[in-house]
């Protein structure tokens, strides 16, 4: 399994508040986290910064002893943990009030990619040339999306596009949202920030994915983002299969 990722402040925000995590685990597991703070000043950096150490902490001291099966279970627990240490902060500092932030999580096991989100920071499939979104954005556009109101085409460009419906943080309980996809050898698994498919077309995005090895794909991504005018920080992380990572 290969592991990249990279993130950038982009063109015209002061700060990055996304954050991210990564790791393989000793028997081929491997992990993955993204997130995109919201907040104010300061505020979205440290809700992205408590979530990735309380996820990373959940899967560092957990993931080994979680059995086949359990996988739904023990990534929502690792997001509402996250979201009991974000609305925590923000309860105990007036300053960090109202803030939070979207998390997508992603555990890789045996021919399987389990996925739990909240938010609208997303999780794709990248095979055979083609990339298929695997989360259902938490926000308002989608919901309109999903009730008939405007197109997907209309969505692109709604002005409400960045209003989130669920985030880690805000109330005292979320509900993450989880799916699973099979894993074959060469498959990439990319989670990223809306800093990305904001600014990067999909049709861009499968283009970068196909011209390039995994290790300079963040980059280029990054770039391609950045060229649009980078109006927002981007995250990108890509998880590629390898034939041993099919079989365990």
């Amino acid at each position: 399994m290969k592991l990249a990722a990279k993130t950038d402040i982009g063109s015209v925000r002061s700060e990055n508040q996304d954050n991210y995590r990564a790791s393989q685990r000793p028997g081929g597991d491997a992990w993955a986290l993204v997130c995109d703070g919201m907040g104010g000043a300061r505020g979205g950096k440290i809700a992205s910064g408590i979530a990735c150490a309380a996820v990373e902490q959940w899967f560092e001291q957990g993931v080994d002893s979680c059995a086949p099966g359990q996988e739904k279970v023990f990534l929502t627990e690792a997001l509402e943990e996250a979201n009991r240490a974000v609305f925590e902060k923000s309860q105990a500092e007036p300053r960090y009030a109202g803030m939070g932030t979207t998390a997508v999580a992603a555990l890789v096991r045996t021919g399987t990619v389990h996925l739990c989100h909240v938010g609208d920071s997303r999780g794709y499939l990248y095979r055979g040339g083609r990339l298929v979104q695997l989360t259902h954005d938490h926000s308002y556009v989608q919901e309109l999306v999903d009730s008939g109101s405007i197109t997907p085409q209309e969505a692109e460009n709604h002005p409400r596009k960045n209003v989130i419906t669920r985030a880690l943080g805000v109330e005292k309980t979320v509900e993450p949202e989880y799916t699973c996809a099979s894993a074959a050898a060469g498959d990439i698994f990319l989670l990223c920030t809306d800093g990305l498919t904001n600014a990067v077309s999909k049709n861009r995005i499968e283009q970068l994915l196909a011209s390039s090895s995994v290790d300079h794909a963040a980059d280029l991504l990054i770039d391609a983002a950045n060229s649009f005018g980078g109006p927002d920080n981007i995250t990108v992380l890509l998880v590629e299969i390898e034939t041993e990572d099919i079989h365990g």
